[in-house]
């Protein structure tokens, strides 16, 4: 093989559609590329089932990424040289310059990423087995990620990572394994050196404890929850300053409606315990039943100096009763250049209506112009996820 192409750094390529793509052909790929430090084969996006004329009998069974990994790790204790003569066959244990690495649906080893991959700092965990249908015991047992955290190799291997994603099979479907508590406490002990977060069908056995998380990422500037229910402190509850985190810049609550109907002082809890955010997104999965924030809740982040982007839902119903309100908050914001908004359409109208597509375009186009007035410099949109139909087919009040 030339040696400019075993220069490649990273390569992320979709073969999971390829029956004649196996491990074992693969394998030489990961073993001999020395300066390679990213690579997956989008396993996320793989076949999970079949159709009733299909002539396949395996279902879900196309990840590449970490079996790749594993048997170029025992083709290089094999010393096997056949696959690419002359290639890196070095020391006793195969020696990758791998720093981030994407596991879907595997039971993870961390004693295989400490051995082979000692550079690797960035993790990602897919755990799509409630997805697939089928639960193959003999593959791996259940409870293979209550035991794995609980081993002094995760313990080694997570002090290492700045960036780790995991999504549990409550993501998926319902009823699934959703990190309880006790697993959280486990998880989250040695995790000081993190930079980013993302936790996706996390706290299903109980609210995710947002602000004990903050003390244990001291570093962490990014975090991401998607399908977690979150626990804040309640609103006469003293602020602990000994949990203040100043070095989050981005927050991300996704896909969540329980917390916002629970927690009316989120907002207020978020500008207290991240002082430091310059972009916030609060964003449920339906707006269609959710009445939204208030301006109240929203003026709460006003007093965030350095916010510069927002996302979040806000109530239809009072930005109608009370329009130039909405853009007083607004120009509270010293620092706020990008405004993401969905409209909640739940409740009625000042006309004991239901909220409907046209009074949300009317208020959005009354509110733009409004800005625009008063001379605010910020960039406002509808969310491409609640509002679609805005984006393909705009209404007459859109501009």
């Amino acid at each position: 093989m030339p040696s400019r192409e075993k220069k490649l750094e990273v390569c992320h390529i979709g073969i999971f559609r390829h029956k004649n793509f196996e491990k074992n052909a693969v394998s030489p790929f990961v073993r001999f590329m020395e300066n390679l430090k990213e690579f997956s084969f989008v396993d996320h996006q793989r076949c999970l089932g079949h159709g009733p004329w299909s002539n396949t009998v395996e279902s879900g069974d196309k990840v590449l990424t970490y079996s790749v990994f594993k048997t170029a790790i025992r083709n290089h204790e094999k010393k096997d040289w056949r696959p690419w003569p002359g290639g890196r066959i070095g020391p006793e244990l195969l020696a990758t310059d791998l720093r981030e690495m994407t596991v879907v649906d595997r039971s993870l080893k961390p004693h295989y990423i400490l051995e082979s991959a000692p550079k690797l700092t960035r993790l990602s965990l897919d755990w799509q087995e409630e997805l697939g249908g089928y639960a193959d015991e003999e593959r791996y047992s259940p409870l293979w990620f209550k035991e794995m955290i609980r081993k002094p190799s995760w313990e080694t291997l997570s002090q290492r990572l700045t960036r780790l994603d995991i999504t549990f099979p409550s993501a998926y479907s319902p009823n699934a394994y959703g990190l309880p508590l006790d697993d959280y406490v486990i998880l989250m002990k040695n995790v000081e050196n993190l930079v980013s977060l993302r936790l996706v069908g996390a706290g299903m056995s109980g609210p995710f404890p947002l602000i004990p998380t903050l003390r244990s990422c001291p570093l962490l500037e990014e975090l991401v929850l998607e399908k977690t229910p979150i626990h804040i402190p309640g609103a006469h509850e003293p602020t602990r300053n000994e949990f203040i985190h100043k070095n989050i810049k981005t927050f991300r609550l996704l896909d969540e409606l329980s917390s916002l109907l629970t927690h009316s002082n989120l907002t207020s809890v978020l500008a207290v315990y991240l002082p430091g955010l310059e972009e916030l997104e609060l964003q449920p999965q339906l707006v269609s039943t959710y009445r939204g924030l208030s301006p109240k809740q929203i003026k709460e982040l006003s007093v965030l100096p350095n916010l510069e982007r927002l996302s979040l839902p806000i109530s239809t119903q009072d930005c109608q009763s009370n329009m130039p309100e909405v853009v007083y908050v607004l120009k509270e914001f010293r620092a706020l250049r990008h405004l993401v908004l969905s409209w909640g359409s739940g409740g009625t109208n000042l006309f004991g209506d239901h909220v409907n597509r046209s009074q949300i375009s009317f208020s959005m186009a009354w509110l733009h112009m409004a800005l625009g007035a008063e001379n605010a410099n910020i960039n406002l949109q509808f969310s491409a996820k609640h509002h679609h139909q805005e984006f393909f087919s705009p209404s007459n009040f859109v501009l």
